[in-house]
């Protein structure tokens, strides 16, 4: 078995005095994809932005995160997204007074990285070729959120972060997103998808990972989670024998 690409131990994040994350150890092999699911407020977010060392507030975060080996713990978030960790963070990250072609153009990769060219992004996304010259603010929901994508693309990522990319999209456009996410991953991408639509991400994940409270409740192969009771009962709305 290949070593992780990305693997965090002792993790832990307390916003004012609170506990927000706990997890022991959470591991992510090369051309993996791996899915985090949960309900509001589960610590999903919680996680990801802990991963590339971001956040809104200023929590207290502890243990260790490396990333193809090195330990990319005390690091801020430009160095760990120069060593080939990206995050497209829930709603996207676009610029909305610019172009879709001026914000392709902004995401440069660096650190010596090769990113996505131009034509790869939209032979991945032909809807952004189509909406080029179109300010992001006109976008639709799902169109801005594979300009997102498109622009952590660009910056030649190891390992992609995605927080919550179906938030506000319509059924047929998550299936269009996440089947493009699913189409990246290789040997040069894994993707760590945060997910609250647990019935879509269980059709492109490899594997799941169920947060409750912050803590890990349960993981393994998507074939065995998928009947997992906890699953079954809480998120996809069958009943349990």
């Amino acid at each position: 078995m290949s070593a992780p690409i990305l693997e965090a131990s002792g993790l832990r994040v307390v916003h004012g005095g609170n506990l927000a994350l706990d997890i022991p150890h959470l591991a992510l092999r090369p051309g993996e994809l791996v899915g985090v699911v949960g309900a509001n407020g589960a610590g999903k977010s919680t996680l990801v932005n802990a991963l590339l060392g971001w956040s809104r507030g200023a929590p207290r975060v502890e243990g260790r995160v490396r990333l193809a080996g090195q330990d990319v713990s005390a690091l801020p978030p430009h160095q760990r997204v120069r060593r080939g960790l990206a995050l497209v963070p829930e709603g996207g990250a676009v610029f909305m007074r610019l172009t879709v072609e001026e914000n392709l153009a902004a995401a440069v990769p660096e650190g010596g990285r090769r990113g996505h060219g131009l034509e790869e992004v939209y032979a991945l996304f032909p809807r952004l070729r189509e909406r080029l010259h179109h300010l992001a603010s006109m976008l639709s929901g799902g169109e801005r959120q594979m300009l997102a994508i498109a622009r952590a693309l660009r910056l030649g990522p190891a390992v992609l972060l995605l927080d919550e990319p179906s938030i506000g999209l319509a059924p047929r456009l998550v299936t269009d997103v996440l089947r493009s996410v699913r189409g990246l991953v290789g040997p040069g991408l894994s993707v760590l998808l945060v997910e609250q639509n647990v019935r879509a991400a269980i059709e492109v994940v490899d594997r799941l990972v169920l947060l409750e409270r912050g803590r890990i409740l349960a993981e393994g192969p998507v074939a065995a989670m998928r009947d997992d009771p906890r699953i079954l009962h809480a998120y996809l709305g069958e009943a349990v024998a």
